[in-house]
C-alpha cells in the first residue's frame, strides 16, 4: 500500500525506494514502540496507517511521525485515525507529539479529517528537492 500511495502523488525527480518502504513497514509491524494497523474488508487490505516513534529533536519525550496513511475504501481512514490517536493517547506521558505531513497534492479531505480529530496545522514545512 505504501508504494501505491506514493505513486498516486509522485514527487518530481524522486525515485521510490521499495527496499526502504519495506524496511519501514517491517519496523512498524515488528516493534511495539511503533504503530501499524490495517483495515481489511473481504480478506483485502483496504487501508493502512503506520507511525514511527522516536525522540523529539529538541524537546523531551517522544513523537510519533505518521509515515503511511492510505485508504481505498471510504470511511476506513477515519477508523484507522481514531484507533491510532487512541493508541497514542494511551501513551501520552511518553508520546507528546504527533506529526502528520501531507504532500502538496494530497486529498484535502485528509486535512479536514485531521482537524476533526483534534490535530492542528501549525508548522509550515519548506523543502528543496533536487
Amino acid at each position: 500500500m505504501g508504494i501505491t500511495a506514493l505513486k498516486a502523488d509522485p514527487i518530481p525527480n524522486q525515485r521510490i525506494s521499495t527496499e526502504k518502504i519495506q524496511n519501514i513497514a517491517r519496523q512498524c509491524v515488528s516493534s511495539e514502540q511503533h504503530y501499524a494497523w490495517v483495515s481489511v474488508i473481504d480478506d483485502e487490505v483496504v487501508a493502512a496507517l503506520c507511525a514511527m516513534v522516536q525522540p523529539q529533536m529538541v524537546y523531551e519525550r517522544l513523537m510519533a511521525s505518521v509515515v503511511q496513511f492510505y485508504t481505498i475504501e471510504p470511511g476506513e481512514g477515519e477508523k484507522l485515525m481514531r484507533h491510532f490517536l487512541d493508541w497514542r493517547r494511551e501513551r501520552k506521558r511518553r508520546i507528546k507529539m504527533v506529526a502528520f505531513t501531507l504532500e502538496c497534492g494530497a486529498d484535502p479531505r485528509i486535512g479536514k479529517l485531521l482537524e476533526r480529530m483534534g490535530l492542528t496545522q501549525t508548522m509550515p514545512v519548506y523543502v528543496e528537492w533536487s
